[in-house]
């Protein structure tokens, strides 16, 4: 067990680590060889790719959970569900297609785009990326999540890994040879179909008693697992629209051009995100244990732990970074895009407030608390739309500013109220809980002063409370909990010393 945990382990932090590689090293590459428009219709077809692809997840997640439910129970049954959900999404890919077909017809998909760009070209690449999905990308998808209740879970993170990287490949070989986008999706087509085809060989080997997994089931047991994971496709579909919303809405009003800047500044502040992904996933199954435990106090004080750490690493990188990012980006991005500081700065404060309220719904997310992460989603989406429309007319600035009200005002009193009511958390234990967001605060006034007043000792300054208010976390932390980590700690710094005795 312990094994096979380290190695999901592994792969996970391979996989975020494939993932940050593949923007840092895709984007100067796609910008030396396709000119901005260009590369901001390819970001606007993809995020409409995900967005309706999501659909397919929602099924893909609901039917991975019944499956691991029935495997040991009842292989027959798990069976017929891995059966019907290859009929499933056959109608899946029909109704993808014909989501396309309408935002075709109806010109929502010229509204996301600028009025010179040929949206039937944009229809037809949008049409060859669900063909693939129809065909086989999709299923697989599902089949892989075989591999987890027999303890293979790190091969699907070996397979997601190296699908990143043939993903890779394809972009730089179409920007390379100058393809339309259009042969750019057929290649895409052809080259992860033959990727599919091998990894459904390789699933084949490794759980063969499974195969033929189309030959069960029936097209009614697939209709009615589809509508049972609607809710999961509307949580998750709400969620990617947070996110890949204000990439349309950018598009929409303020042009496609302006796409590549504001993906290339984003991927470089989400890199933080990636990190504290490394300390959140471990976190989330101890979590869960010990909320069945019922040890309540405790993971407040995980909470507790986790902001401390990710916030001195996040807040003091990009605190240092803003002495280095400006000629940092430029060289990254060959000069292709101009740095907009103020672009940058937003974004951090968005990503800390992101960080502060991922490992509150992790927690709900691991105790089944479908009900608050799905209305956590809905409010999240109905501000950010809600405040961008009303600010459209101050072009990117408006409709990030959305993104950064709906974020405070989820993780500042939605989140933390149903934290306190789900954990009982007592009067003196909620300073611990606002005690972070003071810290992220601060280093907004940090930032802004860099951008509006750049005085070298009123940011020092500024820094004091920044240190202060990261001691009084680190005091709101149980003695027990800061001396494991501070153990713990050790134990890395002398990872390396040569053991005591002759090792054999």
């Amino acid at each position: 067990m312990a094994k096979t945990l380290f190695k999901s382990f592994g792969y996970k932090a391979m996989h975020i680590a494939v993932l940050s590689l593949f923007s840092l090293l895709l984007i100067p590459i796609l910008l030396t060889h396709w000119d901005l428009e260009l590369y901001g219709t390819w970001i606007t077809i993809i995020t409409i790719f995900n967005l309706i692809q999501v659909l397919e997840f929602g099924h893909a997640s609901y039917v991975g959970n019944q499956f691991n439910q029935l495997v040991h129970q009842d292989t027959a049954a798990a069976k017929m569900v891995l059966g019907s959900a290859w009929r499933a999404n056959v109608v899946m890919g029909i109704v993808q297609l014909t989501l396309v077909v309408l935002l075709y017809m109806s010109g929502v998909l010229a509204f996301f785009l600028d009025t010179h760009i040929n949206t039937a070209h944009v229809a037809i690449v949008l049409g060859i990326l669900f063909c693939y999905r129809m065909a086989i990308g999709s299923f697989r998808g599902i089949v892989v999540k075989t591999l987890n209740p027999f303890g293979l879970i790190y091969k699907s993170f070996q397979f997601a890994v190296i699908e990143k990287i043939v993903e890779f490949f394809i972009l730089v070989y179409a920007a390379v040879a100058n393809l339309s986008l259009i042969r750019l999706a057929m290649v895409w087509f052809l080259t992860k179909s033959c990727y599919s085809f091998l990894v459904l060989f390789q699933l084949k080997r490794l759980l063969p008693a499974y195969f033929p997994w189309w030959k069960s089931g029936s097209f009614q047991l697939g209709i009615i697992n589809m509508k049972r994971s609607i809710p999961f496709a509307v949580s998750n579909f709400l969620d990617r629209l947070g996110n890949d919303g204000v990439v349309l809405l950018l598009s929409a009003f303020v042009g496609t051009s302006f796409l590549p800047l504001f993906v290339a500044t984003r991927t470089l502040v989400n890199f933080g995100l990636k990190i504290s992904d490394l300390l959140r996933t471990p976190l989330a199954p101890e979590l869960i244990n010990l909320y069945a435990k019922n040890k309540l106090k405790k993971i407040t004080d995980v909470f507790k732990l986790y902001w401390f750490i990710t916030g001195v690493a996040l807040m003091g990188g990009f605190i240092l970074s803003l002495w280095f990012i400006e000629s940092l980006f430029e060289f990254w991005t060959r000069g292709n895009l101009s740095f907009n500081l103020a672009l940058f700065n937003l974004l951090v404060v968005i990503l800390l407030f992101q960080n502060y309220g991922r490992i509150i719904t992790a927690f709900f997310m691991g105790i089944n608390k479908t009900n608050v992460v799905l209305l956590t989603s809905v409010m999240r989406t109905i501000l950010f739309f809600t405040v961008a429309f009303l600010f459209k007319g101050y072009g990117w600035y408006g409709i990030v500013f959305g993104m950064l009200f709906s974020e405070l005002f989820v993780v500042s009193l939605w989140l933390p109220y149903h934290a306190y009511a789900t954990l009982s958390v007592e009067k003196e234990q909620k300073p611990g809980f606002i005690l972070p967001l003071f810290a992220i605060l601060s280093v907004a006034g940090v930032l802004y002063v860099h951008y509006a007043l750049p005085t070298f000792w009123a940011e020092m300054l500024l820094l004091i409370p920044i240190g202060a208010l990261f001691y009084l976390q680190y005091k709101h932390i149980a003695p027990k909990t800061r001396n494991m980590v501070l153990k713990d700690v050790a134990k890395l710094l002398t990872f390396t010393s040569k053991p005591k005795g002759n090792a054999q």
